[in-house]
């Protein structure tokens, strides 16, 4: 069962961006979820090993999922309502 904990200040897409999260979720196997604004909405994605290519290495990443399971979306009810510029 994921928790909302203290977000984390900085998390990276697996094509390199850096995302902001404004909320972060652990579950007691070690899974993280994090939440953040792209382009004046929600996106929510799970951190995920990635093996990139160019460094040969495993990095986590977080990439983004389809799917709303249960915590995620009592978080999301509890954030601000977006408004666009």
């Amino acid at each position: 069962m994921y928790k909302q904990t203290e977000t984390t200040p900085t998390a990276a897409l697996s094509n390199g961006v850096e995302i902001t999260p404004i909320a972060t979720l652990k579950d007691d196997h070690g899974g993280v979820a994090h939440i953040w604004v792209d382009d004046h909405c929600y996106v929510l994605g799970l951190e995920r090993e990635h093996q990139d290519t160019s460094e040969s290495a495993v990095k986590t990443v977080v990439k983004p999922t389809h799917y709303i399971f249960r915590e995620a979306f009592e978080v999301l009810k509890t954030l601000p309502d977006l408004v666009a510029a």
